[in-house]
């Protein structure tokens, strides 16, 4: 479980699907719902991944802190890729804005 700190794209499985009322199941068919959720790693356990979608380092004044926290059961984990990037890269990727 090194993974804390890193920034990864998790493919999961979630359920889905509170209705109210009463429903003719007759003809009733349901498909899988997949999600794919970016984050930083923040806590790995062997049952659990919590990913950050927000974050700030430690300063002098404030603590390290996480905002959009997402914890993911790793039974639901379909597919983990490993994100590498730079923001000199995506920087260079941007269009200049019209003026």
């Amino acid at each position: 479980m090194d993974r804390i700190g890193k920034i990864l794209m998790i493919e999961w499985e979630d359920s889905y699907g509170v209705e109210s009322g009463w429903r003719d199941i007759s003809n009733y068919s349901a498909s899988v719902l997949t999600i794919k959720s970016v984050g930083k790693v923040i806590y790995e356990n062997d049952k659990i991944i919590s990913l950050a979608h927000n974050f700030a380092d430690e300063t002098d004044n404030t603590p390290m802190q996480a905002n959009g926290i997402m914890v993911i059961p790793k039974a639901c984990i379909v597919n983990v890729t490993s994100c590498s990037f730079s923001c000199q890269q995506f920087e260079s990727e941007q269009k200049p804005l019209p003026s």
